[in-house]
């Protein structure tokens, strides 16, 4: 017989065999799922678990310490219940190791500046459309007095009227926060603040298919943005990003070729200038993203995160739920000459997405 009739379980000890069974088998969901990003990163549903991997690590070490406590008490099925229980932990192991792996890859340490350097501040924002009058951003800018801030999803259009209406000069460019010269996307969408004067611009349009029921604030073309700035030393080549989020996979394989547009513009950099690159914006991609990744390795660019760990840089539906209910989006990619000094996130500013604060040390001279 597979157990004792005569001795039936109490209702505690039901209780715990079925968080045994509920931690385990809600442990090896979460683990698959996140394994099918490693697994399968050429399907978009797979890919796209990219994003959670955080939640999901979380949830499979609740899930296991859950099915632990199962072992407190006897199960009708003991054999399929260690079982299930050990798969279970091993496919956490599994997804833990590539995740800590993944996160390692291409990374870049953070160091101090020569002594009497100066380090140069960068912040990207994907400012979700966010009026650039508005105080709280314009408080934020003043504080941390970047040198180079890159802004996402502008709308551009929206705000030249916005500021004519209100009167005041379009683009603020030298106020509040803003540095002096500005360069503007040929779609709106990108925007850049340089304290440098802007040697050079190269803007592309990726066309991208437009999926049916869109509306009129989609725009399935995404612009790739590309500026050479004079720091006063070697110039600083600088690639603006923001491919489309992958929310169907028509917009996955937008994002796809998108990334395809972002190696061939780093080739041609590499091939013209060999170094001083700097590629950064929301790339709607995880750093876990195989493609992501691939995109590092080809062009021999490395990266970093605040505190060295990934972090929430887009968060859905309230701030408050961000460590929850989020995703690290924002990224930014260096070539191996420009010293990484320090990486971290600002406040909240309005938007839903965190400003990206990067700032860099050049090595090289002209």
């Amino acid at each position: 017989m597979l157990f004792n009739r005569s001795k039936p379980r109490s209702l505690i000890d039901i209780g715990l065999s079925f968080l045994g069974w509920l931690g385990s088998l809600g442990a090896l969901a979460v683990c698959l799922m996140g394994l099918a990003a490693y697994l399968a990163p050429d399907f978009w549903l797979a890919d796209n678990m990219s994003f959670f991997l955080r939640q999901f690590l979380a949830a499979g070490l609740a899930g296991i310490l859950g099915g632990t406590i199962g072992f407190l008490v006897r199960h009708r099925l003991a054999w399929l219940y260690r079982m299930t229980w050990a798969l279970a932990l091993a496919c956490f192991i599994a997804l833990a190791g590539l995740t800590g792996a993944r996160t390692l890859a291409n990374t870049k340490p953070a160091g101090p500046l020569a002594a009497g350097d100066q380090p140069l501040k960068i912040i990207s924002i994907n400012i979700e459309h966010l009026f650039l009058g508005d105080k709280v951003l314009q408080g934020f800018l003043e504080q941390e007095k970047p040198d180079i801030i890159v802004l996402q999803e502008v709308l551009w259009w929206l705000q030249e009227r916005r500021w004519e209406r209100l009167g005041l000069p379009v683009g603020g460019a030298g106020q509040n926060g803003f540095p002096d010269y500005l360069k503007v996307g040929d779609l709106g969408g990108l925007v850049v603040y340089s304290r440098f004067p802007i040697l050079k611009a190269e803007e592309q349009v990726i066309q991208g298919e437009l999926p049916p029921g869109a509306n009129v604030y989609y725009d399935a073309d995404r612009e790739l943005l590309s500026l050479t700035l004079d720091t006063g030393k070697a110039p600083l080549h600088l690639v603006v990003i923001h491919p489309d989020s992958p929310r169907t996979e028509a917009r996955w394989l937008n994002k796809r070729r998108y990334f395809d547009a972002i190696d061939a513009l780093l080739d041609r950099l590499k091939e013209e200038n060999g170094d001083n690159i700097l590629a950064i914006g929301d790339w709607n991609s995880a750093p876990w993203s195989a493609r992501f990744q691939e995109t590092l390795t080809r062009n021999g660019l490395k990266t970093g995160y605040p505190d060295g760990w990934p972090q929430t840089t887009r968060f859905f539906f309230d701030y408050r739920l961000h460590w929850i209910l989020g995703a690290p989006v924002d990224q930014f990619a260096v070539s191996k000459d420009l010293q990484l000094v320090n990486v971290s996130l600002g406040p909240h500013i309005g938007s839903d997405h965190l400003p990206l604060i990067v700032e860099l040390g050049q090595t090289k001279s002209r």
